[in-house]
């Protein structure tokens, strides 16, 4: 029979076993195939650098650098202790407080003297930016300030405007009060009118107190006052004795002292003048201390009537 290219015999490739255990052997491992490894040909494919050959041995992160961030924290923080230490110092002397009345708005002020201060060189303490000041005379029933009568004295011999205080005891008679008062200061022609001082601060607050009968006290002391001097004295309080007490109907006739050191003067009280601070200094007296200072809320006007006729003894 004839062979022709169209009916060649087919014949199929064998491998023998040799060769088949030669390529068993060669290509017996075959690793496994990591998710995110490209395909390149079926059944082979990349392996990523980051796996190591053994798939127990764990895979160590490098830390990260955090150093600059850390630097700029502890700089900021150290900013803010610098700021926070040179706003106490700047409180501490007096040179920052949280009101300071433009002198535009309120050109009239002072401070308030007491022995506490030492001794004043009236004639040149008085020439100094103030256009008024209060000297503590009594306290309660029996306290006097131990330089009153040397205050009294000095600041008589020059033209700064004075008047005398009175820090008021809420659980004493207020005429007993009043009567100390007129017999320690005696004549007061010429000078700015009394004040009462009824700043009680936290005894008011803490201590248990009646209202009426405190009240019914310091209309006694207001109306002796007005016996003796022919005015009625400048309640000088807080926020507390305002709303409570001096705010009220019944002393309409007096002037009020309005301290508030934390805020500005609030509108809806009735404030002739505003004590802003206690923490001003200024020159010739013994102590070289903080003073606490007021300002008048008003013009010339609002002025004259805090003073008593100098015909009044």
């Amino acid at each position: 029979m004839e062979i022709t290219p169209n009916n060649k015999r087919k014949t199929s490739f064998r491998l023998s076993d040799e060769a088949r255990a030669e390529i068993d052997r060669e290509f017996a491992f075959v690793p496994e195939r990591h998710i995110d490894a490209p395909i390149i040909s079926e059944g082979y494919y990349d392996i990523p650098e980051d796996i190591t050959e053994s798939a127990d041995e764990p895979i160590i992160e490098k830390p990260k650098k955090h150093w600059l961030r850390k630097l700029a924290i502890a700089v900021m923080l150290l900013g803010i202790l610098v700021i926070a230490v040179d706003i106490g110092i700047l409180f501490f002397t007096g040179q920052l407080w949280f009101n300071e009345p433009r002198k535009r708005d309120y050109p009239i002020r002072g401070p308030v003297i007491t022995d506490k201060e030492g001794e004043v060189l009236w004639k040149r303490f008085s020439q100094q930016n103030i256009q008024i000041c209060f000297i503590r005379a009594t306290k309660g029933v029996s306290f006097e300030d131990k330089r009153f009568e040397e205050n009294k004295e000095g600041s008589g011999k020059t033209a700064l405007p004075t008047g005398m205080l009175h820090v008021f005891d809420p659980f004493k008679d207020g005429k007993e009060q009043a009567e100390h008062f007129i017999d320690v200061c005696g004549g007061m022609g010429g000078r700015l009118r009394p004040v009462v001082d009824c700043d009680f601060g936290l005894m008011y607050s803490i201590l248990p107190s009646d209202e009426e009968k405190v009240s019914d006290r310091l209309r006694a002391f207001v109306d002796r006052i007005d016996e003796e001097y022919g005015c009625t004295p400048i309640i000088k309080c807080d926020k507390d004795v305002y709303d409570d007490i001096a705010g009220k109907e019944r002393f309409a006739d007096c002037p009020i002292w309005y301290v508030s050191e934390f805020r500005k003067l609030p509108d809806n009280v009735r404030a002739d003048l505003w004590g802003y601070s206690s923490r001003v200094k200024f020159s010739y007296y013994e102590s070289k201390g903080f003073l606490e200072m007021v300002v008048l809320n008003g013009g010339e006007d609002d002025y004259y009537k805090l003073t008593i006729d100098s015909d009044t003894e």
